[in-house]
């Protein structure tokens, strides 16, 4: 990690203004480990600015930003257009917890700045971001809170324990609360966090969902189907959805009883559509998301798909996964 950091660090001193951008709808991990580099960046002396969402943003992190806001902590968003006809020395894009050029915030910003550096924790494949001055990728990594938590930590930087709260509260959502990819570090930045004044109580109240939310999943699992012998698979309407929505749907199958793998499938772009798979460790999900060109582990993996619809997809999953187990 002290490449990662110091090549970080290296380059943000090497250019005059920093710009940072997660992916499309963004989500507490992205945009809450975007507070936190904009926070390094300007204990660095640098501008920075971050790459306003122009989409449908997650309800609990428009909670969290919202808390942070009524209590004086003000982050420099600009929208797309700002950013495009803004006038920059020697500008350099951070691109955070996406490397696919069509799930980002703003493909005009991405061509705009020829200075990119990627950090992300998921599956990589051919179509990702490639005209980068470096690239992080390590999907052992529970989420990019938690690379940005071991950044902080390395600079022994401290800022505000709201912000500490919004981002336990980004790596209790890329965890499934503990229960999927972590690791001894995933805990120990967990407890780096709360020392440092994350709040487990306002955790909780920024992560509570409206009832309509969780009643649509629930119809969602409700006609899953059960493909093979204990697994099932759940596919969602043709509406775009983030990566933890379909996550989720894949985490609360895994709950029933008797059941050893879910599958859950959703767009997650206009023109892309996300598979997540999970396991309790006796079928191996990663070797059928790889036949659909994504992968991961042995109990977690995922994979996306372009130039399908979701009926599509779910059509080839289910033919994988019998070919595979039966």
């Amino acid at each position: 990690m002290r490449e990662l950091f110091e090549n970080i660090s290296e380059n943000i001193k090497k250019h005059d203004e920093v710009i940072i951008m997660t992916h499309a709808r963004p989500d507490l991990d992205g945009m809450g480990s975007s507070l936190a580099l904009y926070k390094i960046v300007l204990s660095m002396g640098k501008k920075c600015y971050i790459v306003s969402p122009n989409k449908k943003i997650y309800r609990s992190l428009n909670k969290g930003l919202k808390l942070l806001y009524d209590n004086e902590i003000k982050f420099n968003f600009k929208k797309e257009d700002e950013i495009i006809k803004g006038k920059y020395k020697k500008p350099i894009l951070f691109i955070l917890d996406t490397q696919k050029p069509e799930l980002v915030e703003s493909e005009k910003v991405l061509k705009f700045i020829n200075d990119k550096i990627v950090i992300d924790h998921h599956i990589g494949n051919l179509d990702s971001i490639s005209d980068t001055i470096y690239k992080y990728n390590d999907a052992n990594k529970s989420s990019i809170v938690e690379v940005m938590a071991e950044y902080l930590e390395y600079l022994n930087l401290k800022i505000e324990p709201l912000i500490m709260t919004v981002l336990l509260a980004g790596m209790v959502i890329d965890t499934s609360s503990f229960s999927i990819k972590t690791t001894a570090k995933t805990f120990d930045m967990a407890a780096y966090l709360t020392k440092n004044g994350a709040d487990f109580v306002l955790m909780q109240d920024i992560l509570k969902e409206p009832k309509e939310e969780m009643v649509k999943r629930y119809e969602y699992i409700s006609n899953s189907e059960e493909v093979v012998k204990d697994v099932l698979v759940c596919k969602m309407d043709d509406e775009i959805h983030g990566n933890v929505d379909i996550a989720l749907l894949a985490k609360e199958l895994l709950k029933f009883e008797d059941i050893n793998a879910s599958f859950a499938i959703g767009k997650i772009s206009s023109k892309i559509v996300g598979v997540s798979a999970r396991s309790m460790g006796n079928i191996n999900v990663s070797e059928i998301m790889e036949k659909l060109g994504g992968g991961g582990h042995l109990t977690d993996a995922a994979a996306q798909i372009k130039g399908k619809t979701v009926d599509e997809v779910y059509t080839m999953l289910k033919k994988i996964i019998r070919d595979v187990i039966e």
